[in-house]
């Protein structure tokens, strides 16, 4: 599946630019034809390809800043100010990135394009469901209020991602903890048990055979160790902007199973926020779903889904069949698609799994916490008693 860069003239014959991911170039035309769109452009997306320190600035805009810049444009559009006005009036006292933010917004607006095409001429906000929701506000004249509904769903995603990273937090920190003791008791404490056991000539049992030789194998190499240790961290630093690496390295992580719940979870509780917001706005349901697969949500299922969908399927069957989320979330679904109140209940949904969510992950930092604890604790336990036998052994044979 790539992404591939088009341009294209929608319904009322303007011109609009945008990515989206198919198989081969062929099938993102026929989707743009079946978008209505006229394709003029179709070429492979070459984003990857750029200088690298200037793919890292223009993409380090914190989304936080992103949400509070949305959420400010929208008061200053409620409060009867122009566009441009707005635009000019958030950026005092804002910080260089919210600037440079809205100087390349103004630019494009200024030569012609709408607030969308605006939007996609920078990376931070170059979203597809964004641009999807502000092009139809814009073609129904309610901006501000599609900016206050996208940046309030925004600050819901954001806190939950919140919650998840402090519950990360603690466990980590407590790794790297145990990470430094036993670094510190190896390179430190236990070389000194290891010369007297050298000086008796007495023959440690194997796993004070074992400790001693990580000892000795880390102060020969340690300038190795530490070098290939910051190579890997400075790899997982770059490497972690990119979606690829992050598929390629975490996708294991993500099976386990105690973190495979709290993924269903954040993926159904991020589908049904977004499914929401995007038909609540006015966007098209094929639409919302290719949008969303574009975004990355349901690990290549979405896209199996809006294939369905637009061929002529029910949403809630297709869902279903691709278990892209849990059954009760699919009867839900189901209940609002049949009511015709399938963004309502798509909103619903995804409070019900966002609380659900914040407890799996309050219940697994519970149980990660303590058990971390007594892991380091056995383990250090076990490495002082082993060598404290040795040193007892060594001294009764002195007496």
């Amino acid at each position: 599946m790539g992404e591939f860069v088009y341009k294209a003239l929608d319904t009322h014959g303007r011109f609009v630019t945008g990515q989206l991911r198919a198989p081969s170039t062929n099938t993102a035309v026929r989707q743009l034809v079946e978008l209505g769109y006229v394709p003029l452009t179709t070429e492979p997306a070459r984003a990857e390809r750029r200088v690298l320190w200037r793919s890292w600035f223009e993409q380090g805009m914190n989304p936080r800043d992103v949400t509070v810049f949305l959420q400010d444009l929208a008061l200053l559009l409620r409060a009867g100010l122009p566009l441009d006005d707005g635009l000019q009036l958030l950026t005092e006292n804002a910080s260089g990135q919210t600037i440079r933010l809205v100087g390349r917004l103004r630019a494009a607006i200024g030569s012609g394009g709408s607030f969308a095409e605006a939007l996609q001429s920078h990376p931070a906000t170059n979203l597809p469901d964004l641009v999807a929701v502000v092009r139809a506000a814009e073609a129904t004249g309610n901006l501000e209020g599609a900016l206050e509904a996208i940046a309030k769903e925004r600050l819901k995603q954001e806190q939950v991602a919140l919650r998840i990273r402090a519950a990360i937090r603690y466990p980590l920190f407590l790794l790297f903890v145990a990470g430094g003791v036993l670094l510190f008791f190896l390179l430190f404490v236990v070389p000194q048990f290891a010369d007297v056991v050298r000086d008796f000539g007495t023959r440690p049992d194997a796993l004070v055979a074992t400790v001693i030789a990580l000892s000795s194998s880390l102060r020969d190499h340690g300038n190795v160790l530490l070098a290939g240790i910051a190579a890997m961290l400075s790899l997982v630093l770059v490497g972690a902007r990119f979606r690829r690496f992050q598929k390629l390295f975490l996708a294991p992580l993500l099976r386990l199973p105690l973190i495979r719940g709290v993924v269903v979870l954040r993926r159904t509780t991020d589908f049904c926020r977004s499914l929401g917001t995007l038909l609540a706005n006015g966007v098209h349901l094929t639409d919302a779903l290719r949008l969303m697969a574009e975004t990355g949500i349901g690990e290549g299922k979405l896209m199996v889904v809006s294939d369905r969908v637009r061929r002529g399927e029910r949403l809630v069957d297709a869902v279903t069949d691709t278990n892209l989320v849990p059954p009760l979330a699919a009867r839900m679904l189901r209940v609002g698609e049949e009511s015709g109140a399938l963004a309502a209940v798509a909103n619903r949904c995804a409070d019900y799994y966002e609380a659900k969510l914040t407890e799996q992950v309050d219940k697994l930092t519970g149980i990660v916490g303590p058990v971390a604890i007594v892991l380091i604790s056995v383990v250090v336990a076990t490495l002082i008693i082993s060598i404290m036998s040795t040193l007892l052994s060594i001294n009764q044979m002195v007496i």
